[in-house]
């Protein structure tokens, strides 16, 4: 369906943008237009949802130039259920942000970085073909960067270095791999490429370039082996910002690794043979040895880091599957971890908030002198942890049996490891739980930052709250969120809707075509 409006999801936050930029002396105006825009934002994406929940793919062709020599912008239900919980997300942290930023960080440049994060994350969504998600991805990236260093410290420097100079090479890796697929197909539009590959017209020269595109989303998602990056980057950031980037940045190479290797390439067969198992051996390193690094570690930060890379693995583990059902878990799963994990990282800074640290040694007591902030922090974990009837069980269930009914010895190892590191998840977030609220108070412990204020963070708990509520709605509305994340699923493994809905009917029937003639 031809919808012009869906660019708004591009337009507002830029168009706000660079309002904020020409306000930067001016605080207040700055924030009434992060929150307005954020707002907006979120009731465009509760549109595209209702629009798109029948199945519906809806499409706006940039200046009327047709696809494929245009740009085509795409929402369907997978790009609307991810941009709906991105704008959640989004408002939470920038709530949350309010208070708990220094006034060097929160003010000037960070609501500009911050519009121009949810632009870059809102195109990377919808964008219709190659060369706009690398475009994409610049835009957020670079906007990343820019908060990285805002309010800069000596550790937050040098973990910049690293994740700047990572994300450097990953995308000229990305813009190289652009060319290489336009050299060998002619085409960088997805649904032209679909088209291809359903016709049997995608050659063999194609497959290393896959298999760079593999590698270059691999580290966009923190998957083994190229996580590196992530366990010492995240926990120097203020936590609002160590949320917002745990629960979204990594989701957006899960996003890619969805589009491109299950709807766009999923149909080449000799790149589904080569790069699926190896998404699944990734997806077995990337659980278990993220989940080893979190129950080593003793502060609250870096063990809600390390465990965004355990819990990539479940969701890299049921791209590998890529199955109907894996594939909405994956979905379910994407969800409630983009909620949860960034309260956590709220949960944290709340606890920094109250004592100064969040180093597990120093800590005790929490739950008799802040029982909001207990509760709160128990939901959100065990929510991570999969405890049913809690948010993160439905998607980590269906996984785990997904992996069992491939009754092969294959589908055992993957099935086992997903439990085993389901077990050291619940390890680790025990342990957070008896060191930081059930163990005794540690009496004039020092802490590491200074304790701003004695008053209740209200407007922190309010933040947290909300993302905590949403995760409560997974939980008791599982049946809900699956009916849609089934329809994401149904229309990833349906080329035909995607192609027909961008390139018109007349594309599939050349498609239908080249299938007949190569058929004996």
């Amino acid at each position: 369906m031809n919808h012009p409006g869906i660019v708004i999801f591009v337009m507002l936050p830029m168009v706000a943008a660079v309002a904020d930029m020409l306000l930067h002396k001016y605080k207040k105006p700055q924030r009434v237009i992060a929150v307005g825009t954020l707002l907006g934002n979120m009731v465009a994406a509760i549109w595209a949802l209702a629009k798109t929940s029948d199945g519906t793919v809806l499409v706006s062709q940039m200046g009327n130039w047709p696809a494929p020599f245009g740009i085509s912008v795409i929402v369907d239900m997978l790009s609307a259920i991810l941009l709906a919980v991105t704008s959640a997300v989004m408002l939470a942290v920038y709530i949350y942000s309010l208070r708990e930023l220094p006034r060097r960080f929160a003010g000037g440049y960070f609501n500009p970085l911050y519009l121009s994060l949810l632009m870059g994350v809102n195109w990377a969504f919808i964008t219709g073909d190659l060369f706009n998600l690398f475009v994409a991805f610049e835009i957020f990236l670079l906007s990343s960067y820019g908060i990285l260093i805002l309010g800069t410290t000596p550790a937050q420097m040098r973990q910049a270095y690293k994740y700047v100079l990572l994300n450097l090479f990953a995308s000229t890796l990305f813009v190289a791999a652009c060319g290489l697929t336009y050299g060998v197909l002619g085409t960088l539009n997805f649904a032209e490429i679909a088209a291809l590959a359903n016709a049997g017209q995608v050659p063999a020269s194609m497959v290393p370039v896959a298999g760079l595109l593999l590698m270059v989303f691999a580290a966009k998602t923190a998957a083994f082996p190229l996580w590196f990056w992530l366990p010492d980057t995240y926990p120097t950031l203020p936590p609002a910002m160590g949320g917002l980037f745990s629960g979204l940045l990594t989701k957006v190479g899960v996003y890619t690794l969805l589009r491109v290797f299950i709807q766009v390439l999923g149909d080449v067969p000799l790149i589904a043979q080569l790069a699926l198992p190896l998404i699944l051996i990734s997806a077995v390193g990337t659980m278990f040895g993220g989940v080893l690094g979190a129950v080593s570690s003793t502060r609250i930060r870096k063990i809600l880091a390390i465990h965004v890379i355990s819990q990539v693995g479940y969701m890299v583990l049921g791209i590998g599957l890529a199955t109907k059902v894996a594939l909405a878990a994956v979905v379910l799963y994407v969800v409630q971890h983009m909620v949860v994990k960034c309260a956590l990282f709220l949960c944290a800074g709340l606890v920094i908030g109250r004592t100064g640290t969040d180093d597990l040694g120093r800590l005790g007591g929490l739950i008799k002198r802040d029982v909001p902030l207990a509760v709160l922090f128990f939901i959100a974990a065990m929510s991570l942890v999969g405890l049913p009837p809690l948010s993160g069980f439905y998607g980590k269930f269906m996984l785990i049996t997904e992996s069992f009914a491939r009754t092969d010895w294959q589908g055992y190892v993957l099935g086992g490891f997903a439990i085993i590191t389901g077990v050291l998840t619940l390890v680790s977030m025990v342990k957070i739980w008896n060191y930081a609220f059930w163990n005794k108070e540690q009496p004039g412990a020092p802490g590491d930052v200074p304790i701003m204020s004695n008053a209740p963070n209200t407007v922190g708990y309010f933040a947290t709250g909300f993302l905590v509520l949403i995760a409560l709605s997974v939980a008791f509305g599982a049946q809900g969120y699956l009916n849609l994340a089934n329809v994401a699923a149904e229309q990833m493994l349906d080329a035909e809707a995607y192609v027909s809905a961008v390139l018109g009917d007349e594309a599939w029937a050349y498609v239908e075509q080249q299938r007949m003639e190569v058929r004996p």
